[in-house]
């Protein structure tokens, strides 16, 4: 279950951020203006721009008559305002003798109005200020946007990565037998799904079904050709089956792939190793160690490829780091010893 706790590790976590669209206020309507109402002063100026019109006109300067009942205001017609204004003398020709006299402007005297009886008093209405329109508002109502939900169906890919999820949550309850159907629906959907058909293989082969999980790893490869945990994987497998020729030759081919590393590397060396490749050995043993120097076991191994060339020295300083690693299993660490003495 190893294999499943390790894939755990690498999955990132996913975040998902609510939007809220908040649609903006419609401002209220701007209120409608009040009509003015001018009776009352409207009636007083009409009413004493006709008087004064009429006392100019009349022909016999008689007193005014009045008004048996009182005027109302809504029975005056709107007359044009007078303006007082000089009247000159209309130009006469002067008598045979007469000397010429130059017409001067005449003043028209202002004729006093006679007295009128009093009328009913009329209480005239306050005169009523015409409020001021009110300013519009100059906002600009913006409905609010339209948002189109669309449902877009899921990738082969991230179907994949849901079915793998199901399925390591069951292999963590122990349910194999229900992870499995999972992770083959998995890979036959997406088979690039590295995880999946790693975690795959890892069951077949726990359960005993070797060849299954070569086939599963076989797929892989052709799959995902420059994926190096593919061939590291199948390689292994044929390893445990005893067929170490196929194993290393697996491994070499694989790589120029990605994800190349130290026990990649490491993996090889020993496969040449048991197969008295002991240069070829040697050298994948050095590009382990030159980027993880910490494993006892590689100095180990590079001093048996070294020992077995015939390079005693080099071979004797490489079992020394392998001691001072200070992580060989004591058995190793024995055999180890006895190399130093020979």
């Amino acid at each position: 279950m190893s294999i499943i706790n390790q894939t755990l590790r690498e999955l990132d976590a996913r975040r998902i951020d609510a939007v809220v669209l908040q649609a903006p206020l419609q401002p209220p309507a701007p209120s409608g203006g009040r009509k003015p109402v001018l009776w009352s002063l409207a009636v007083g100026i009409l009413a004493a721009a006709g008087l004064a019109a009429w006392v100019v006109s009349r022909p016999d300067g008689g007193g005014l008559p009045v008004p048996a009942e009182p005027v109302r205001p809504e029975q005056v017609a709107p007359v044009a305002s007078v303006e007082p204004r000089l009247v000159p003398e209309p130009h006469l020709e002067p008598a045979e003798g007469a000397s010429a006299v130059e017409p001067e402007a005449v003043a028209i005297p202002a004729v006093a109005a006679p007295a009128l009886a009093p009328a009913p008093s009329i209480a005239a209405p306050a005169p009523v200020i015409p409020a001021a329109p009110e300013a519009k508002s100059a906002v600009v109502s913006i409905p609010p946007p339209q948002i189109h939900k669309q449902i877009k169906p899921a990738s082969a890919e991230e179907v994949a990565e849901e079915r793998y999820r199901q399925a390591v949550a069951l292999l963590q309850k122990g349910r194999e037998n229900q992870a499995r159907p999972l992770l083959e629906e998995a890979v036959r959907g997406f088979p690039e799904h590295v995880a999946a058909r790693q975690t795959l293989a890892a069951l077949l082969s726990e359960a005993g079904n070797a060849r299954e999980a070569e086939a599963v790893l076989q797929a892989g490869r052709v799959a995902s050709p420059d994926n190096a945990w593919f061939a590291l994987s199948l390689a292994r497998l044929q390893a445990a089956r005893g067929d170490t020729a196929t194993a290393a030759a697996t491994l070499q081919d694989g790589l120029g792939g990605q994800g190349v590393h130290a026990v990649y590397h490491a993996t090889l060396a020993a496969l040449r190793l048991q197969l008295k490749q002991h240069p070829e050995a040697a050298q994948h043993y050095q590009q382990a160690l030159a980027l993880q120097p910490d494993p006892g076991a590689w100095w180990m191994g590079l001093g048996l490829a070294l020992a077995a060339q015939g390079k005693t020295d080099a071979a004797r300083a490489a079992f020394r780091r392998a001691l001072e690693s200070g992580n060989l299993s004591e058995p190793l660490a024995d055999f180890v010893r006895a190399k130093l003495t020979e």
